[in-house]
């Protein structure tokens, strides 16, 4: 196991990472806690209560290993259609599947949104027939009645059509043609908007009829969702926006440098301390060697910074590092994002010309807007 920026990545399935998030501990044990005092002891009454944890335990983990298959059903879809899946995360409200780019057409977008549900149907037909079998006991026919019913509902919950259910994406895949990608997901986006406030909503009116746990989690629920929708849609507006910016009209051009012989201590007095900035190119002669950034700084002591230099200290010039600037803002944008650096060194037949920050494309960004 290796823990992540999204969790603890527990598998690779496909070559897709599978993570858990810590708050899928939160909710795997709410479920175990439900089914073992409620649902299982109404069910078949009379038995030992290990019994009831058990099937509890159980059932809780078949429940996340069904909402992986769903998560997996979509990222086969989109494997197939040229995506990159860069991992699937099980947390509080469920799993999501984190695609590298979005889909190019309302096709593509349909039948990925169509797969998660149609394999948690199937998981509903298969535990259904599993529990159905004349062999088996009670213990496994309880359990697998309640998967059955469980990814029913996840289903149906699934394809209501608000945006980011699948249901939702399914109605953005339809519209995508008619409406174009933005109007399409703004419409499926208010849609995912309403339908939040009415869980926000119904989920405050059983609080006040004192059904505490359903009501908290439909508020949650309700939240997460809206967030989801209008981040959804801002994330697509800043796309079309930026879908012709290149990084040469976003970076930023007059760039400061470090000479690779400098001292730390004075890199550290006479440039991060008098600018603030994040990080400098560093250079030995006319040509970029490497970044030295504020945080690699800070990890040394006072006097490692006075004899060390600034080529000891710097992350050595790689290709992750460098963008052309004739590149697509959109996917240096990308690669920032999976970075722990933050900005990028952009260069012209190997000569520095600029760097690239997210600060500089949200300046670029916010230019375009004002200026329509």
């Amino acid at each position: 196991m290796r823990v992540e920026k999204g969790g603890i990545q527990i598998a690779r399935v496909f070559g897709i990472p599978v993570l858990v998030h810590f708050s899928w501990v939160v909710v795997f044990a709410l479920i175990a806690w439900t089914l073992a005092t409620g649902y299982f002891p109404e069910h078949d009454p009379n038995l030992p209560v290990t019994s009831y944890w058990a099937r509890g335990l159980v059932a809780s983990l078949f429940f996340f290993l069904s909402i992986l298959l769903h998560e997996l059903g979509h990222s086969y879809v989109a494997v197939r259609n040229g995506l990159r899946i860069e991992s699937i995360t099980l947390f509080i409200f469920g799993g999501v599947a984190r695609l590298g780019s979005d889909p190019k057409d309302g096709g593509t977008e349909f039948r990925m949104a169509a797969a998660g549900p149609l394999v948690s149907l199937m998981l509903a037909a298969v535990f259904y027939g599993a529990g159905s079998l004349p062999f088996v006991g009670g213990a496994t026919r309880a359990v697998s009645r309640y998967l059955s019913f469980i990814n029913i509902v996840v289903a149906v919950f699934n394809l209501v059509p608000a945006f980011p259910l699948d249901g939702g994406r399914l109605m953005r895949g339809l519209l995508w043609r008619r409406l174009g990608r933005v109007k399409a997901t703004r419409a499926a986006a208010t849609a995912g908007t309403l339908f939040a406030y009415f869980l926000i909503l119904t989920g405050a009116m059983s609080l006040l009829r004192g059904a505490s746990v359903g009501g908290i989690w439909q508020i949650l629920i309700g939240w997460f969702l809206k967030e989801a929708a209008v981040n959804a849609y801002r994330q697509v507006r800043l796309d079309e926006t930026l879908s012709e910016v290149t990084v040469g009209d976003a970076m930023v051009k007059n760039v400061d440098t470090l000479p690779a012989e400098t001292s730390v201590a004075e890199a550290a007095r006479e440039h991060f301390m008098r600018t603030g900035y994040g990080a400098y190119p560093v250079v030995r002669g006319d040509q970029v060697v490497g970044l030295l950034t504020l945080r690699d700084v800070l990890k040394m002591s006072p006097e490692e910074r006075e004899t060390t230099s600034v080529q000891g200290a710097m992350i050595p010039l790689r290709d992750e590092l460098v963008a052309a600037p004739g590149d697509p803002v959109l996917e240096a944008l990308a690669r920032m994002s999976g970075s722990s650096l933050g900005r990028l060194l952009v260069l012209d037949d190997g000569h520095l010309v600029g760097v690239l920050s997210p600060g500089a494309v949200l300046r670029q960004l916010k230019l375009r807007q004002e200026l329509g």
